[in-house]
């Protein structure tokens, strides 16, 4: 075969190695020269490129799968045509195949755990769901296919640092497409095709299901389900065949769910398989969690866990050691672990300045090789990024490592090119490491090729390594001490006083590990715990020296934090011991952990100070580890305020919140005075320990404030003087004097009409008392015939339309006795004055007036204004358009002038009263009069529809992809333009998409994204149609639904999973990240209204920022209105 090893395809891709050799094409490592990133090229076979039918398919299918973008499926970059021929350029994973690693097992006979092989379902099953959504089907899905790619942390919670991702989308179709099925043969693997495959009958999403089922059951029984030889057996057993028999038959600690799991996946007809891939990832997730129920079951097979490390290493690994100033070196990987430090007991000895004595270790595990930093004062340097010490973190080919002055460059594994002319590199034997040229005091050194070096030919008991050889430079040659052969059983033993331990958050309980060394060499060793988070350990930082034929105590501090997310409960760790004469030894032991649980919390109150009556919330957030119940009471040591709303009884989970709303009412009605300020307490107790006392101030009113009275009173000695004033000018009248007389009168026109004017005001406030005394009266006083306790009769209710059997008939928050007898409000409408702001937000978050939609008369709604970021309580000017001056013409108007009435003197005779004569009088000249157009409210925050929805790669094309402006913005209290928080927002026909850009000038990969929607926009605590959405700037990310109604006091189920939603973290620019959401909201949120509540938050270190600035996560009446439109 010719090698193509160092050619350059279309001048972009030069191809480093080869990977493989497969029925379509060759694997080549290559380096994108224009991205300076490493991927795979496939370089497909000629006889399949010089079939044109193939090339335009292959475009197609190409085209199809660079859409694909999913954790768990490879990425396709690029595609096209070369002078070596057809391409496709993809991601390249380090890791290997599922089939090598099931391989590995088999020759072991071992088995793979069960945890593993659920996870590896879960993410392919989640792969294929988001394939199958986008009408793409596999068809050869097989261990072969999928690679698992180990992670520096978990990307998801509960789940362990690897994934699982598939390869190879539509290459059998390709196959296909161009008629390479000859008599006796066909396309994809039929150890793993399903019946309708084998069959060749149309395929949809359920073959590739049956095709994960098969590889579920080899990866659980270490062995197919099915054996045949030919494609006809294979037709005849998944066609006709029996079922396998159970995985529980071949390894009986495998509960009973994953043997129903399997018998559905692989059942022969396909209408009783799995419907889709979610709903078998669902049901593996849920197997996952019946695992860790399951008491302890003993294991009659050992396991060999993907991420252990192994006494093989994989074959084909280099290590290229660079010196400055000497000749570079490759030393082959053939030890499980290999040492690298400046004494000389190191496998690698790098004697330079800045190297520690024991610097770092290198250890081979199922899927490639991990660097561990063992605590070196410079560190150890990963592609120009630290170890953290004693974290195993993982190297990939081309990883560059960097200890002190030397740079180590791992390569492989890779195909070799036949080549007769080649040299075979010969397997080193121990010592592994080369031999050591000391250049002097504070000159560096260089490892010499393995063949310069004789091996040791002395047991390390019997002789020490030598002193070296000078060289013709004065360099000293120094070998390395003879390790036993690989595999030879180590003389060690650990030993434990006592296999329970129990350990509290927060205390530190000490273990002692007993270390036997049976053998007759001294040895040094340390000892490693699994099991555990690494914080929780303190390990010895050097290895103990164990005399031949002792036993030596090593000392391990466990330390569980106390903390909100340290479980409580028994828990599993083993201690291992770490030897430095035996590396591949394996010796542990096991211990059960039992951290105690803790009780500690938070309360507040909000409002503190409130006039009574009146409304408080109380919210209790459990800090603990375990579930605890809580009580929540009211007291004044005066008693004079009555509490409603206290719980005897709340129980909340780890992390989970509550909110109780109490109402503080006066035990007696104070009918005069000003009022009086009464402090109360509201007291949290804690069932199993701990009380916060919550203080707060009660404004009681009285129900006639003196302002009242003394109104009162000076109505009373007006209307007396005017009483006496009428009297006294009819005194004659009253008496019968002056009958004929007409009477001259004693009171203008001016002083009647004034007079009226201030009885009418003063009837005006008598009136307005009596319907504020009546309204406190109304509000502090039982009703006769009240079936819901609203304070309003049924019959009342009947002439209201309310409902007598709902307190709150517009589920507005406001009871309809509160809005009928103290704020004036429709109890039938949550927005009275529709200003966009329900009535309860308007009177207790806000603090406006809910029967005027503009309460500061700035003509700016307050909903709008709220929406805007500015004080509905504080006038802002607006904008006011002028318009044409619009003429009012009046016409003239007749006004009547009285003549008084004349009356003559001397004897009495009838009174002559003169016509009064009209009078015309003109209005003056009309005038132009300019009327500003009114200010019309904006209208609430609004999606837009989008007929090409954003692409969800991190980048946020503003202007393009989203929109211009963004929906609404807003930060946390330490305001500045370092963590001001935009949201954008658009829709299409059936997916909702928001964006984040967040200005944070701190990288914390535990800040956090989130996005609350009330889907039916009924306000209350979260229910079951509402749903919490996170995303974690590490990535990983979780959903929530809501529990029950929005009236139970219950809040989010945290054990909810969804597959309707995608997310994409990413870096725009400095110091920013952002988030992408797609929601598919006809699935997800099916019954979403218009308009719909929404709350936003971004998590900083040691800050949060809120929209709207009072939402609480709990009450979702206090989130924001969001108009959804219907988009075609």
């Amino acid at each position: 075969m010719t090698s193509l090893i160092g050619q350059t395809l279309n001048k972009r891709y030069r191809l480093d190695a080869l990977l493989g050799d497969g029925g379509m094409g060759t694997v080549y490592r290559a380096a994108d020269l224009n991205l300076e990133r490493q991927v795979a090229i496939k370089l497909m076979h000629s006889h399949f490129a010089n079939k044109e039918e193939f090339r335009q398919r292959l475009v197609q299918e190409a085209r199809t799968a660079a859409q694909l973008d999913h954790p768990s499926i490879v990425r396709v970059y690029d595609f096209g045509d070369s002078d070596q021929g057809l391409f496709i350029g993809m991601e390249y994973v380090d890791g290997g195949s599922l089939r090598d690693h099931l391989r590995r097992l088999q020759r072991l006979q071992k088995y793979l755990p069960l945890v593993q092989c659920l996870q590896i379902g879960i993410q392919i099953g989640e792969a294929l769901d988001y394939a199958h959504q986008r009408k793409i089907i596999h068809r050869d899905v097989k261990p072969g296919n999928i690679i698992l790619k180990r992670l520096n942390r978990p990307d998801e919670a509960g789940a362990q640092p690897f994934r699982a991702l598939l390869t190879d989308f539509g290459l059998v179709k390709l196959q296909e497409g161009v008629s390479l099925t000859q008599s006796g043969a066909t396309v994809g693997t039929p150890t793993y095709m399903s019946p309708e495959q084998c069959e060749g009958r149309e395929l949809d999403s359920r073959s590739d299901l049956y095709s994960l089922g098969v590889v579920l059951y080899e990866l659980i029984a270490n062995k197919m389900p099915f054996t045949f030889q030919t494609l006809s057996e294979a037709i005849a057993a998944h066609r006709n065949g029996v079922q396998p028999p159970p995985v529980s038959s071949l390894r009986p600690e495998v509960p009973p769910i994953i043997d129903s799991l399997l018998v559905r996946a692989l059942a022969k007809s396909p209408a009783d398989r799995f419907a889709s891939g979610a709903e078998m990832a669902d049901a593996l997730r849920s197997a996952f969690v019946a695992l860790e129920g399951l008491p302890t079951r003993v294991m009659l097979h050992q396991e060999l866990d993907i991420l252990d490390q192994v006494a093989e290493p994989p074959a084909g690994f280099e290590l290229h050691i660079h010196t400055p100033g000497h000749q570079d070196s490759i030393v082959p990987l053939t030890r499980a672990v290999i040492t690298l430090g400046r004494n000389l007991d190191n496998d690698i000895v790098l004697p330079a300045d800045g190297v520690s004595r024991h610097h770092t270790r290198l250890q081979a595990t199922s899927l490639g090789w991990e660097a561990v930093d063992l605590g070196g004062v410079n560190g150890t340097w990963l592609n120009e990024h630290r170890l953290r010490p004693e974290e195993p973190t993982p190297l990939s080919v081309g990883s560059l490592l960097r200890i002190g002055p030397y740079e180590m460059l791992l390569e492989g594994p890779e195909t070799p090119v036949a080549d007769p002319q080649a040299k075979q590199v010969e397997p080193i034997s121990a010592p592994i490491t080369p031999g050591l040229i000391g250049l002097g005091a504070g000159a560096v050194a260089s490892a010499v090729p393995p063949s310069a070096v004789p091996p040791s030919a002395a047991p390390p008991s019997a002789a020490p390594p030598a002193s070296g050889s000078a060289s013709s430079s004065g360099a000293v040659v120094a070998e390395q001490p003879t390790l036993p052969p690989a595999g030879a059983d180590a003389p060690l033993a650990l030993h434990l006083a006592r296999n329970t331990i129990t350990a509290d958050p927060g205390q530190r309980v000490e273990v002692k590990v007993d270390v036997e060394n049976r053998g007759d060499v001294e040895d040094k060793v340390t000892v490693r715990v699994r099991g555990l988070d690494p914080s929780w350990v303190e390990e010895p930082a050097e290895f103990i020296t164990v005399p031949p034929r002792q036993t030596v105590s090593v000392p391990i501090t466990i330390s569980p934090p106390r903390g909100r997310g340290v479980p409580s409960g028994r828990q599993r760790v083993r201690f291992e011991v770490v030897s430095q004469h035996y590396p591949e030894a394996k010796i542990g032991v096991s211990a059960a952990l039992t951290v105690s649980g803790f009780v500690s919390f938070e309360a507040v109150m909000e409002p503190t100070e409130l006039r009574v009556p009146g409304r408080t919330l109380v919210t209790i957030h459990n800090n603990g580890n375990k579930a605890t119940e809580f009580k929540v009471t009211g007291r004044d040591l005066q008693q004079v305020i009555r509490f409603r709303g206290e719980r005897d009884r709340i129980t909340l989970q780890p992390n989970q919140s509550a909110n109780i709303e109490l109402a503080l009412e006066p035990r007696e009605t104070n009918w005069f005075g000003e009022g009086d300020v009464y402090p109360f307490e509201v007291e949290v107790v804690g069932a199993e320990g701990g009380r916060r006392a919550l203080p707060g101030e009660a404004h009681v009113r009285a129900l006639l404030p003196s302002p009242v009275v003394y109104g009162a009173a000076f109505l009373a000695i007006f209307l007396c003087a005017l009483g006496g004033m009428l009297l006294f000018s009819n005194w004659g009248r009253f008496l019968g004097i002056g009958a004929t007389a007409t009477p001259t009168p004693t009171l203008s026109f001016e002083f009647m009409a004034a007079t009226q004017t201030s009885v009418a005001a003063a009837q005006t406030m008598v009136v307005a008392t009596q319907i504020s005394a009546a309204t406190n009266v109304a509000g502090t006083q039982t009703v006769d015939g009240d079936t819901d306790g609203d304070r309003l009769a049924d019959r009342q209710e009947s002439l209201l339309n309310t409902e007598n059997n709902n307190p709150d008939t517009d589920a507005d928050g406001l009871n309809d006795g509160d809005e009928v007898l103290i704020y004036s409000t429709d109890p039938r409408n949550r927005d009275t004055d529709a200003d966009i702001l329900s009535d309860f937000d308007e009177v207790n978050t806000h603090k406006t007036n809910p029967r005027s939609p503009d309460g500061d008369g700035d003509g700016i709604s307050d909903g709008l204004e709220v929406a805007q970021g500015t004080d509905p309580l504080v006038p802002n000017p607006p904008t006011v358009t002028p318009q044409t001056p619009t003429l009012t013409v009046l016409p003239p108007t007749a006004t009547w002038t009285a003549t008084p009435s004349i009356t003559p003197t001397g004897t009495a005779s009838a009174t002559v009263t003169a016509t009064g004569t009209a009078t015309a009088t003109p209005t003056a000249t009309p005038t132009a009069t300019i009327s500003p157009t009114p200010t019309t409210a904006a209208p609430a925050i609004t999606l837009t529809c989008v007929l090409a929805p954003p692409t969800l790669d991190g980048t946020l094309n503003i202007g393009t992809e989203w929109p211009g402006t963004p929906l609404f913005t807003f930060q946390p209290a330490v305001v500045g333009p370092e963590r001001i928080v935009r949201v954008y927002g658009v829709r299409d026909a059936s997916r909702l998409y928001f964006a984040y850009l967040i200005n944070d000038n701190v990288n914390d990969p535990a800040d956090s994204a989130r996005l609350y929607i009330d889907t039916t926009n009924n306000g209350g605590d979260p229910d079951t149609a509402d749903r919490f959405f996170q995303v974690n700037r590490d990535g990983s990310r979780l959903i929530w639904a809501g529990i029950g109604s929005n009236a139970d006091g219950q809040a989010w189920n945290s054990n909810f999973t969804s597959t309707n939603w995608t997310s994409v973290v990413g870096e725009p620019g400095s110091g920013q990240w952002a988030v992408e959401l797609s929601i598919d909201a006809t699935a997800e949120l099916g019954a979403l209204t218009n308009p719909f509540g929404l709350m936003a938050e971004v998590f900083y270190t040691g800050d949060t920022a809120t929209f709207p600035a009072t939402a609480s996560g709990t009450q979702a009446n206090t989130w924001a209105d969001v108009g959804n439109p219907l988009c075609p």
